[in-house]
């Protein structure tokens, strides 16, 4: 009886351990939490509407060289992806595949570098109890597997067709059709992403969750160690780095409206004209080194995407427990 006593009594004190006084869970301080919902957003965003009043009923102009944060209108509680979003909620996503049906997970280091085969459902069901549903700062990427990019197959192909693509010049039916937009299905917890890499232009949509963006222009390659995932860089060189100034936000929404001038008087046919688009929108620091300020950054909620411009280097992190989201990479050439 004294043993069971004091069986029970350790039982009790865990317990009471593993919440504060309030009843809340304790959850180890980190210098940065992905559990916040304050953290900032220095990107331009813009309704879906406005989009439309901008640039026309296409959307966003090809190879656009600023990041943007499409929203849906103000009270538009229907969604462009409503019914998309229902078939991706996580006891719904594994009815739309065969029962034995396979992902292919990769490493969340900055090249991808290893693959792991499960069932979908294993996944499922590890992403939300492996670690408290948690991937942590100092996990190495190539051991923390996220299910991103590996979604090429017949099966994938012919979910992703009940996605609505996003509104832009390179975003049509033709260009779907003719292969010239590639779509990428993700799924990750709270924690997960890949670490800092660069590739080609395009979209990034949140279906559930959401998910925190950081980017810097080509020129400003980040420094980071390649063998973690993103969060490892949020936690211990992010907070480090210079907030931006009411200059650099000015700044932002002043390339913005400059490229807008620009694009209306088609000036932008000229690569002198470019170039000078793009000059204003770059470096803050005026070399091409890693920035000492922080980067461009913003959190996509759920029916929210953001437009990742060409070759610029960014990393992401996901900030729920189930984080569902769609890549779009196109194929753009200048208007």
């Amino acid at each position: 009886m004294p043993l069971l006593w004091w069986l029970l009594n350790l039982l009790r004190f865990l317990e009471a351990a593993a919440t504060d006084e309030c009843g809340d869970d304790i959850r180890q301080q980190w210098n940065w939490d992905p559990y916040s919902h304050d953290h900032q957003c220095n990107i331009k965003r813009i309704t879906q509407t406005e989009l439309i009043r901008r640039f026309g009923a296409l959307g966003v102009p090809n190879l656009y060289p600023y990041p943007l944060v499409i929203v849906p209108d103000d009270g538009n509680k229907v969604t462009r992806n409503e019914h998309f979003a229902n078939l991706t909620r996580q006891e719904h996503l594994p009815l739309n595949f065969p029962p034995d049906f396979n992902a292919t997970l990769t490493g969340s280091d900055s090249l991808s570098s290893h693959r792991r085969t499960i069932p979908l459902k294993q996944y499922l069901h590890e992403i939300t109890n492996n670690n408290g549903g948690e991937t942590r700062p100092d996990q190495l990427g190539n051991q923390t597997w996220y299910l991103f990019g590996e979604t090429h197959s017949g099966e994938w192909a012919n979910f992703l067709q009940l996605y609505n693509l996003p509104s832009c010049h390179s975003c049509t039916q033709m260009h779907y059709a003719q292969s010239l937009i590639a779509l990428s299905f993700g799924i990750g917890n709270v924690g997960s992403g890949v670490q800092w890499h660069l590739h080609g232009p395009g979209f990034s949509e949140t279906i559930h969750g959401r998910k925190h963006w950081v980017l810097y222009p080509p020129e400003n390659r980040p420094n980071y160690n390649l063998d973690y995932a993103s969060r490892h860089w949020m936690e211990y060189t992010y907070p480090s780095l210079e907030n931006w100034t009411a200059h650099d936000f000015e700044r932002e929404h002043q390339n913005h409206e400059q490229f807008l001038k620009q694009w209306r008087r088609r000036s932008l046919d000229s690569s002198s004209d470019r170039t000078q688009a793009q000059a204003a929108s770059y470096s803050m620091d005026d070399s091409e080194c890693a920035s000492t300020r922080k980067p461009w950054e913003c959190t996509i909620n759920a029916g929210e995407m953001l437009y990742f411009p060409d070759q610029w280097h960014h990393a992401t992190i996901n900030l729920s427990p189930y984080t569902v989201f769609v890549s779009s990479f196109t194929s753009e050439h200048h208007d």
